[in-house]
């Protein structure tokens, strides 16, 4: 049992039509499990869907493009993590055996190389970690003071449109606000929209012009 590893920019990965086929499973089935695990793994702002799946396409026998996923080191470790009992033991074996061999490659490779060229991977690697790690935290701060603004005028603003159709007395527009901050802290897991991530700023202006009470 082997898995056929696809390179693409330095990085590799495995099909996940090769991946349905070696634990005898439907690929569209398979496609089904990745997209509930990357739904999940997309809730948590420290992790990236793309370390684990990448979304790709294939063409099938009729000449039709069919959505796939290559798989990371890692979603293979996810998706055999889901498995038990001999499928997911021999899937186990077979990936952790070809990455290692690919990995032992490279290193080989790697120790060829001459001491100038492999001071410059090192760097060039520094300086990929180092902007992987900087963008993860531009992600993660939060709204500045002028879209702090512009997400208290646009909450202003819905509430103000809809409030003639549920109740205008200031005991329904009290509730109204009260209702949509609610609703938004919810929505976006935070204790305020002051707290709000930048990455999800877009989202929440186009949550705050579609809310309605659930009252």
């Amino acid at each position: 049992m082997q898995l056929n590893l696809i390179e693409l920019n330095g990085l590799h990965f495995v099909d996940s039509r090769d991946v349905a086929e070696i634990i005898d499973k439907r690929h569209d089935h398979l496609l089904r499990d990745i997209k509930k695990y990357i739904d999940v793994i997309s809730t948590a702002p420290t992790l990236g869907a793309s370390d684990f799946f990448i979304p790709s396409t294939y063409e099938d026998r009729k000449g039709e493009i069919r959505p796939c996923f290559l798989l990371t080191k890692k979603g293979c470790e996810m998706v055999a993590n889901k498995m038990t009992g001999e499928k997911g033991t021999l899937f186990t074996a077979a990936y952790v055996n070809q990455f290692n061999q690919m990995e032992q490659q490279l290193q080989s490779d790697y120790s060829q190389l001459s001491p100038h060229l492999q001071q410059m991977i090192r760097f060039e690697q520094r300086q990929n970690e180092q902007d992987q790690r900087l963008s993860k935290l531009e992600n993660n701060w939060q709204i500045d003071s002028f879209q702090q603004k512009v997400i208290q005028k646009q909450i202003n603003k819905r509430v103000y449109e809809i409030r003639d159709n549920y109740d205008n007395s200031k005991t329904g527009t009290r509730r109204l606000f009260a209702g949509i901050h609610r609703n938004f802290r919810d929505a976006f897991a935070v204790p305020s929209y002051r707290d709000l991530r930048k990455l999800d700023f877009e989202d929440a202006i186009s949550w705050i012009k579609s809310w309605r009470p659930l009252f």
